[in-house]
C-alpha cells in the first residue's frame, strides 16, 4: 500500500482526500474544538475557558467549521442578554468521530507514558472499551496487509 503512495505524483496529490480535509481541519485548535463539541461544549464562552485560545482564534476557527458545514449554529437568548449562538455538530461533524477517536487512542497508546489517556471511551449498551477500526463495507475488521489502493476514474463526461 505504502508503495503506490510513495508514487504519487503532484497531480495525483492535487486531488488527495486527506490533504483537503487537512486544509479544513488539520489545525489543532480545529481538532481540539470538535473533541469539546462531542463533550458537549456548545457555547463560545465554554471553549474559551476549556480551550485557553485567543478570542480571534476561537472565532475563526468557529466560523470555518460553521461554513464548512461540520458545525451549525443556534440561537439562544438568556433573560435581558443580546441573542448568543450555540455551535452544534452535523451529520459531516459526527462522520469525523472516529478519526477523532483514532487519533485519541493512537496517542493513549504511543505518548501517554502508562500508554493510557486520560479518559476512555465505552458503550453504554455494554460497557465494553470502543476502538476505532477499518472494516469493510460488511462491517468485517480489514488489515492494513489486506488493503489496496485503487485509483478511481475522474468524471468524464460524453455531453
Amino acid at each position: 500500500m505504502l508503495e503506490s503512495i510513495m508514487k504519487a505524483t503532484a497531480s495525483d496529490l492535487r486531488y488527495c482526500s486527506i490533504a483537503s480535509t487537512l486544509s479544513l481541519i488539520g489545525e489543532k485548535w480545529t481538532i481540539l474544538i470538535l473533541r469539546d463539541v462531542f463533550h458537549g461544549v456548545t457555547r463560545f464562552d465554554e471553549f474559551l475557558r476549556r480551550l485557553e485560545c485567543s478570542p480571534a482564534v476561537l472565532s475563526a476557527r468557529l466560523k470555518t467549521l460553521t461554513e464548512a458545514g461540520l458545525l451549525r449554529r443556534v440561537g439562544y437568548r438568556e433573560p435581558g442578554e443580546r441573542e448568543r449562538f450555540e455551535y452544534r455538530p452535523t451529520r459531516a461533524a459526527v462522520e469525523l468521530l472516529p478519526v477523532l477517536v483514532g487519533l485519541m487512542q493512537w496517542g493513549d497508546a504511543h505518548l501517554a507514558q502508562n500508554g493510557e489517556g486520560p479518559v476512555q471511551i465505552r458503550s453504554r449498551a455494554n460497557g465494553q472499551l470502543v476502538h476505532a477500526a477499518i472494516v469493510d463495507e460488511d462491517g468485517e475488521l480489514v488489515s492494513p496487509r489486506d488493503m489496496e489502493l485503487l485509483p478511481v476514474a475522474r468524471g468524464t463526461s460524453n455531453t
